[in-house]
């Protein structure tokens, strides 16, 4: 399809394996993603962070380069290479300049097709994964969103964080790691994006003759949907500050409310100019930052809205919460202020989607959770399309106490007292 950006093509190789192509004629950079449909959710519940950490062992090294070699060749062709691990996927990629993108699907077919997974190269990786893992539990502002997690869809590996636990990494062998790769970093897991100033067909080509004479996987990902859990947990923490993530079920990326659920967190807590930052920050100062956001995947999804504020201002800032949850309610948007969140959302996509390598990410990760490809233009006409009544219905269906999660992270003293509060307002 063309777009005012470019050209966006979904073809399939002899074998059917998907490739997008975001063709940017006007740029010089280019990049190429291999994608896996798996994630931590799909692990097994004893190997949780497996996929994170064969991520980073996949960049320690093949069969014919080193993995200080394959670094080289990368920087000298002006690429770099990096990967991640989501709860629905896995992706491995090589951003450079258009002239040396074929280096870049040399090295990308190379790692996917005979890594070495050498014994020193993962217990080194363990090491580094379980010092990334310590990291994100002494950044509370960013903990705080698997503490959500863990709470809302306790039971379920979606629960998990990306990053796996300590407890799951120590174990793990090389021979695990090999093992889960084999079985699952397979057709028809695999899908190829590319994005820039690409050649349609040398692409199509090049994941044709890299991956369609790959043995398939011998695993189908089997997935439960989880329940989103209701009620307070408080995870324990030192310090006289309170992290705080209240959660409220959404909808599945593919549901036709979903453009929906995300204006009304734009409205919510989205910029400065949202009712949360306006009321809680500006007007009484009681927090550094303040915002709401949305979380979807292929079964489920969250509205979140996460605070931090000293812990004897926490009561507070729950009942100023509340109290703008109820008079959205109540009292319905404000004059002009559908028009000011639609356009700060399609502004978000418009700047989020300028980065080439953000559009890959993009493009990869809509086509895994949907199967479908969305142009730019496509999605603005969807934002343009929510109306008040849309999101005056879901406020009232979603904005209520007895489906809302709520994750405190704070001192084990304050925890309790304020788990009662939350338990006593009125949304």
């Amino acid at each position: 399809m063309r777009t005012r950006e470019g050209q966006l093509l979904l073809r399939k190789t002899p074998g059917g394996i998907p490739v997008i192509v975001d063709r940017l004629s006007y740029s010089r950079s280019a990049g190429v993603a291999v994608y896996i449909g798996l994630g931590s959710r799909d692990e097994p519940q004893e190997k949780c962070g497996i996929a994170h950490l064969l991520e980073h062992v996949l960049f320690k090294g093949t069969n014919l380069h080193s993995s200080k070699e394959i670094s080289q060749l990368a920087e000298a062709a002006g690429g770099e290479m990096n990967g991640y691990t989501g709860k629905e996927a896995t992706c491995f990629f090589i951003q450079t300049i258009d002239e040396t993108l074929e280096t870049a699907e040399q090295l990308l077919a190379e790692m996917m097709r005979v890594p070495l997974f050498a014994k020193k190269d993962v217990d080194t990786e363990k090491k580094v994964v379980m010092q990334e893992i310590n990291m994100a539990e002494d950044d509370p502002d960013n903990f705080i969103h698997d503490l959500l997690a863990k709470a809302a869809w306790k039971g379920n590996p979606m629960a998990n964080s990306e990053s796996g636990s300590l407890e799951c990494i120590t174990p793990l062998s090389s021979s695990e790691v090999r093992a889960f790769f084999e079985d699952n970093y397979r057709p028809p897991n695999l899908t190829v994006v590319a994005s820039g100033n690409v050649d349609v067909s040398q692409v199509v080509n090049w994941a044709a003759s890299s991956f369609d004479d790959m043995p398939l996987s011998s695993k189908k990902i089997e997935r439960i949907s989880p329940e989103f859990h209701s009620g307070i947990q408080v995870y324990p923490r030192e310090g006289d500050q309170t992290y705080v993530a209240m959660g409220f079920p959404s909808v599945p990326v593919s549901h036709p409310d979903r453009f929906v659920h995300s204006m009304l967190s734009v409205i919510l807590g989205a910029g400065t100019s949202s009712r949360l930052y306006q009321e809680v920050r500006e007007e009484y100062g009681l927090v550094y930052s303040i915002y709401a956001i949305t979380h979807h995947f292929t079964d489920t999804g969250a509205l979140g809205i996460y605070f931090s504020t000293s812990s004897e201002n926490s009561e507070k800032v729950f009942q100023l919460v509340a109290t703008e949850l109820r008079k959205l309610k109540v009292e319905g948007l404000e004059k002009d202020e559908l028009t000011r969140a639609k356009r700060w959302l399609k502004g978000m996509v418009v700047r989020k989607l300028e980065p080439m390598e953000n559009r890959m990410f993009f493009l990869g990760e809509q086509f895994l959770q949907t199967g479908k490809l969305f142009t730019e233009d496509q999605i603005l006409q969807r934002v343009d399309a929510v109306t008040e009544e849309e999101i005056m219905k879901s406020a009232n269906s979603i904005l209520n106490q007895g489906k809302m999660c709520v994750a405190i992270h704070t001192s084990k003293g304050e925890g309790s007292k304020v788990a009662r509060f939350v338990e006593s307002i009125d949304l």
